[in-house]
């Protein structure tokens, strides 16, 4: 028994291998070892899946070369079907070149050919125990973490950037030196933006609705079944919209806010996209917001939508006032709207965004973050990082 585990009699290994015959110069070890006990092998990837929900092992030691597998997303989906299993990955040498997409589907126990087999036995406990440990301090870390910052986008009307913005804005704060834990939470309901500017596939149907569902026993295990990750806005989490009216009538107000407590538990920053105009969600989530920034363009109506905009914000009585961001900015619009901004807004520019219709453009249409490329947008959007993050440090 593993001290202080909790675990009886032994733990449960199977190999995955491209020969089966391999199996043969390890087993000797296993069986010394009363700790492990070879369960299964596996030599072909097509049955993998079936294997491991059948037996749902401890331990899962697999070859990269597999076959009949496609490994990365194997790998990428295995931490969300299989939490409970520790995987220690064998590679060759010349896989090493595939590192960077090993490490980006959370595989941390990789080794590498030639092994030697009276060391697999300790190297496949000490995976066991990092794993368990790492679950363990995630549980109990969520009870001592200071409370993550939730920013929400809002405008009186659409087509202001608000989604562009946001996700640009999460990319940034996720890619800071400081490593901050970031989520993307797409609250257009119920057909956001999100799944399409960071190219999620159709395929993948969790969505807000579930993390709502599951409120109650939200932790960072079962979040991991619900959160999507994109390889164009890398590293960190989104949840998208549903994408269809059918669920909606599963969304519970109470759920809204016990979620999104929790969430303050895992992430160091939420960054939320929302509906224009209030309803009753974004009224629940203005009151969970540590930031609530508004979106106007330059035009007559949008202006005027917004001066009605924050008069509703006097009758909701938010505890955080609005601030505001003025999107697609010019020098020509400037001189324009300059006089009428004096006179009809009582706030100050939380910060601005240059208009490069150009960048915005092809960033959503040929699918690339818009922070990625020289321009005002990059600066703009850094600038408006940088003050959240002084906010946070003088709060």
């Amino acid at each position: 028994m593993v001290p202080g585990f909790g675990f009886e009699n032994h733990l449960s290994v199977v190999f995955a291998l491209d020969n089966a015959t391999e199996l043969k110069q390890y087993q000797p070890y296993f069986d010394r070892n009363s700790m492990l006990r070879i369960e299964d092998v596996v030599v072909d990837g097509f049955i993998l899946d079936e294997k491991l929900r059948m037996l749902t092992p401890d331990i899962l030691i697999l070859d990269y070369h597999l076959k009949n597998i496609n490994m990365i997303s194997f790998l990428e989906e295995a931490i969300i079907k299989y939490p409970s299993t520790s995987i220690v990955l064998i590679v060759k040498e010349e896989d090493l070149i595939d590192i960077r997409k090993i490490v980006k589907t959370a595989t941390r126990n990789v080794i590498t050919r030639p092994i030697q087999p009276e060391s697999l036995p300790q190297i496949a406990m000490n995976a066991f125990v990092s794993t368990f440990k790492d679950k363990k301090y995630q549980n109990t870390g969520m009870q001592s973490k200071e409370l993550g910052k939730l920013l929400s986008f809002t405008s009186s009307k659409g087509g202001v950037g608000k989604s562009l913005l946001s996700v640009n804005l999460a990319l940034v704060l996720a890619n800071l030196t400081e490593s901050f834990k970031v989520l993307l939470m797409d609250l257009g309901l119920p057909y956001g933006d999100q799944r399409a500017i960071t190219n999620i596939s159709p395929d993948k149907t969790q969505s807000t609705i579930d993390l709502f569902t599951i409120a109650d026993e939200l932790s960072p295990e079962r979040l991991s079944n619900i959160v999507q990750r994109s390889e164009i806005y890398p590293n960190f989490d989104i949840v998208v919209s549903p994408g269809s009216f059918e669920r909606m009538k599963e969304i519970e107000d109470g759920k809204i806010s016990k979620a999104i407590r929790t969430l303050k538990l895992i992430y160091d920053y939420i960054i939320v996209d929302l509906d224009p105009g209030v309803n009753k969600i974004s009224k629940i989530v203005f009151e969970q917001s540590d930031k609530i920034f508004i979106l106007f363009t330059p035009e007559i109506p949008s202006l005027f939508r917004l001066v009605n905009y924050l008069k509703e914000f006097q009758w909701l009585k938010i505890n955080t006032p609005p601030e505001i961001i003025y999107n697609k900015r010019t020098k020509k619009a400037d001189q324009k709207i300059h006089s009428i901004l004096q006179k009809i807004l009582p706030y100050k520019l939380f910060g601005s965004v240059r208009e490069d219709h150009k960048i915005a453009f092809a960033s959503m249409n040929d699918m690339f973050p818009a922070v990625t490329k020289k321009g005002v947008i990059r600066k703009d959007v850094m600038d408006i990082a940088e003050k959240i993050l002084e906010w946070e440090g003088n709060g």
